[in-house]
Order: structure tokens, then C-alpha cells, then sequence
């Protein structure tokens, strides 16, 4: 499996927070002409404006329930006045009727194509309707009628920025914050999207501003302590990632970046209550599965890491990684009926696989079928040459039927991928001294009782019970 950074992937976080661009106050107050062959009652243009400035009014208040009787009432009497349709919109988008919002909006553009504010609010209520191409395009046309049009600038930013383009969100949201200021969502998703560009010291100072701007919010403090991550600073990630949690606690993404960390500094005891945090708070990705499941082995508990590894495979069974992982767990409870099977169901979901072959051919050596096993690990090295495993099982398994001349490349491969590693110059040992290189052969002894003696002080360190753990799905992840 292709070891994944557990902060690579798809950043599940970027929030879409988009600011209504309702903009009353600027509204121009437009009397429509009805369509032809409607008649248009009778109504003082002073007294429609003062209604229109009355509902606005009560909408910036917070009070769209008392604006709505004045916008109907309104409509009954100059149903061509675009400035009443959008601001029934709004009435009905703030109470969640997006369909009912969405025709007083068009309804608004059909009386006056050139009421931008009408737009503008279409565009976001297309985006929280997840209609995001639609409303990218109602965002841009506000922009080319009015270039400086905060929101839509701020919110074109945001779609951008929510769908990966981030190299198109991050001059919309540097521009929009010159238009609007410092906002929390204007800065939070700019760190966000600098910190996927990887330009770390800018997504810093925008990330610490949106935290400064929201001290309650865990999200930013989640995304600084990922930059330190980057910088190779655990302990400083480790302390932002602490901090999320005690603003949030059902964090998920924060407790798993706890365990990796832990897990980085070699104590995967306390990696285990964090691990385990994350799964119990999201279920949905496998990585937390795997996670989990291989501090257990790595600890020696094989019997937890199968239970995990099996809740991973109801969850997901059609995921290769799920069923490789239970033979990984199998395999170290020696129960190699169950490893095989596992690994099998793993190949039938991605053939060709090395890492799953060369497991599988382990298992089959270690049931003493010879020659399955040397087919299998061969077809392993034919997919990946430097794959350890298979070098090192493949010397193993041709020392035991005494074609120690055939081991040696295998072994000095193995020894080359690995060179800490004790097995394999114990390994290299016995093919030296079967082929009467005796000074050689006396070397990698030496150097097999050195590594196993640091290997014996070190019991956390990295053996053969190392798990490749796999990239998250977008995501698993």
C-alpha cells in the first residue's frame, strides 16, 4: 500500500460560509412596467419607495416575518417592482424555502436584468443548494456588471476556493478583503487555500488572523498546527491540535493528528486513546480504521487489531486496504487461513498489488507451500523490485530449500532497502556460511548481534509488523 501523509489529503474542513449579499440600502427603487396586457395599480411612487425602504429596514433588523406582509402587500398592488421580488427572496431564502426564494429572484432579473443585488443573492442561494457551477456563473456576471461588488467577490472566492481551484480563490478572497475587511470565513478559507498551495507562511498569518477574529473557532488552530506539521515541528502541531480540541472535542481530524503525532514520537500506547476518539467521532473513514488497527499490532495486540481491521471491512468491503489489513492482523495471530483469505479478497479488489503479494506469498511460505509462495513473491518483485518484503521472504524461503547461491541477491537487496534491519543479515549469514564465505559470513553475524541488541532496547521500534498505511480516500479521508 502507498504510505499516505495523513495531512494530504482533501481538507474536509473548508467550510463554506458564505455572506448574503443582500445589500438593501443600495437598492435603486425601480417601478417595472408590467408585462403587457397585465394592468399595474395605481400606486404613488413615493408611497412604494417608502414601502421598500420599510421592509429593508426590517430585514437589516433581523425581522423577515414583519417584512413579508409588507412585500406581499406591496406585490399585490405594483407586481412589476423587481426591488419587492428580491426582497421577498430574501424573506423566503433566510426561512429555507430556496424554491419559492429562487422564483422571486428570477422573477426580480426578468423585471430588471440589471439589478445586481437580485443576482447576487441568486448566486448564494445556488451555492447553498449545492448548485455551485450555477452560482460561480451569477457570481462572475455581478462582477463584470460591478467589478468592486464585495460579496460576490468574497463569495466567488469562497466557491472557488470549496471546489479546489485555489489558485482562482486566493486573489478573489485577497481582494475581497480589502472590499469588506477582516472577516473570519474571508480569512479562515484564504489560509485554507494558501496552506493547499503550500505557501505556509502567508496561509499562517491569514489562519492566526481568522483565530484572532473567532478565538472560539478550532478550525483554524487545526489548520496552523498542520503547518507545523509541514515544517517538521510536531511538538508545535501537536500543541495547536490540542488546543482545537479543547474547543471542540468531537473534532475528529484534530484527535487523529494527536495520534500521528504520538505515533511519529514512538509511543503508540498514547496514540491508542486518540486514534480511537477519532473513529468513535467519524466512522466514515478508513484511515482511522487503519490507524488504529496498527498501533494494536505494532503493540502486540492482535486480537484488538483484527476487531478493528473487521469493523473496517463491514464498513467498507469493497476497499482492498480493508481486507488487507485484516490479513495483516490474521497474519500476526498466526491464523493464516484467515491472512490468505483476506489477502486473496484484497487482490480480487486491486490485482497486482506488491504489498498484498508479498504478504500473501509470506503466508503461503509459512504453510510450507514452497513453491506458491516463490510464484508469489517473484510476481511481487516483478511489480516492485525494491519492494523489502518480497526480497527479504524470497532469500528466506530460498536459504530454507538450500539454494543459498539464488538467496543472495535477494538478501543483499533486502539488505540494501533495510539495512537496519537484523533478520536479514541473520540471513545473510546463514547463505554466506552454506557458501563457504566464511569472512562475510562472520560480518553480518556481527552486525545481526548489534542490531538485535538495539532492536531488543528499542521494543516500539519499526519491525516486520510495520504497516503501510494507505492515502485516504477523498475520503475515506
Amino acid at each position: 500500500m502507498n504510505r499516505g501523509s495523513p495531512h494530504s489529503r482533501q481538507f474536509y474542513l473548508l467550510f463554506v460560509l458564505i455572506n448574503a449579499a443582500v445589500m438593501f440600502a443600495s437598492f435603486p427603487l425601480y417601478s417595472q412596467t408590467p408585462e403587457r396586457g397585465v394592468p399595474e395599480p395605481i400606486q404613488s411612487p413615493n408611497a412604494i419607495g417608502a414601502q421598500i425602504r420599510a421592509a429593508a429596514s426590517l430585514l437589516q433588523q433581523g425581522r423577515p416575518n414583519d417584512a413579508e406582509p409588507i412585500l406581499r402587500q406591496l406585490l399585490h398592488g405594483a407586481p412589476g417592482n423587481a426591488d419587492a421580488h428580491n426582497l421577498l427572496g430574501i424573506v423566503l431564502d433566510q426561512r429555507g424555502e430556496f424554491r419559492s426564494a429562487e422564483a422571486e429572484y428570477r422573477a426580480a432579473l426578468r423585471l430588471n436584468p440589471a439589478l445586481t443585488p437580485a443576482l447576487a443573492n441568486l448566486g448564494v442561494l445556488l451555492a447553498r443548494t449545492g448548485r455551485a457551477t450555477e452560482a460561480i456563473a451569477a457570481f462572475r456576471s455581478v462582477l463584470q456588471k460591478v467589478p468592486d461588488h464585495p460579496q460576490a467577490t468574497l463569495n466567488l472566492g469562497l466557491q472557488y476556493a470549496t471546489r479546489g481551484d485555489y489558485a482562482l480563490a486566493i486573489p478573489l478572497l485577497e481582494r475581497a478583503g480589502t472590499l469588506v475587511g477582516d472577516v473570519y470565513p474571508l480569512r479562515f478559507n484564504l489560509g485554507v487555500a494558501l496552506y493547499q498551495l503550500k505557501r505556509y507562511d502567508e496561509a499562517a498569518t491569514a489562519l492566526q488572523t481568522a483565530a484572532t477574529l473567532a478565538p472560539g473557532a478550532a478550525e483554524p488552530l487545526y489548520y496552523l498546527g498542520l503547518i507545523q506539521w509541514e515544517r517538521k515541528q510536531p511538538e508545535a502541531a501537536a500543541d495547536f491540535w490540542d488546543r482545537a480540541v479543547q474547543l471542540r472535542p468531537n473534532f475528529p481530524e484534530a484527535n487523529f493528528m494527536l495520534g500521528e503525532a504520538l505515533r511519529k514520537n514512538r509511543r503508540a500506547e498514547a496514540s491508542l486513546e486518540f486514534y480511537q476518539r477519532a473513529l468513535d467521532q467519524d466512522a466514515a473513514k478508513f484511515v482511522y480504521y487503519a490507524r488504529l488497527g496498527g498501533a494494536y499490532v505494532q503493540l502486540g495486540y492482535a486480537d484488538k487489531a483484527l476487531a478493528v481491521f473487521r469493523r473496517g471491512v463491514e464498513r467498507f468491503p469493497k476497499l482492498a486496504e480493508a481486507h488487507y489489513f485484516v490479513g495483516i492482523a490474521a497474519r500476526a495471530r498466526a491464523d493464516y487461513q484467515l491472512a490468505e483469505a483476506e489477502l486473496r479478497a484484497s487482490l480480487g479488489l486491486q490485482p497486482g498489488n506488491a504489498d498484498a503479494l508479498a504478504q500473501l506469498g509470506f503466508i503461503l511460505g509459512e504453510q510450507d507451500r514452497a513453491m506458491e509462495a516463490e510464484k508469489v513473491l517473484r510476481g511481487a518483485l516483478a511489480i516492485n523490485s525494491r519492494h523489502f518484503y518480497a526480497s527479504y521472504d524470497l532469500g528466506r524461503l530460498l536459504v530454507k530449500a538450500k539454494r543459498y547461491a539464488q538467496a543472495l541477491p535477494l538478501l543483499r537487496n533486502a539488505a540494501t532497502l533495510k539495512p537496519q534491519n537484523p533478520s536479514v543479515h541473520y540471513q545473510l549469514f546463514l547463505a554466506l556460511s552454506r557458501l563457504n564465505q566464511k569472512e562475510a559470513a562472520a560480518a553480518e553475524l556481527l552486525v545481526f548481534k548489534q542490531l538485535e541488541a538495539e532492536r531488543k532496547a528499542k521494543p516500539q521500534a519499526d519491525d516486520e509488523t510495520e504497516l503501510e498505511n494507505p492515502e485516504p480516500s477523498a475520503t475515506p479521508s
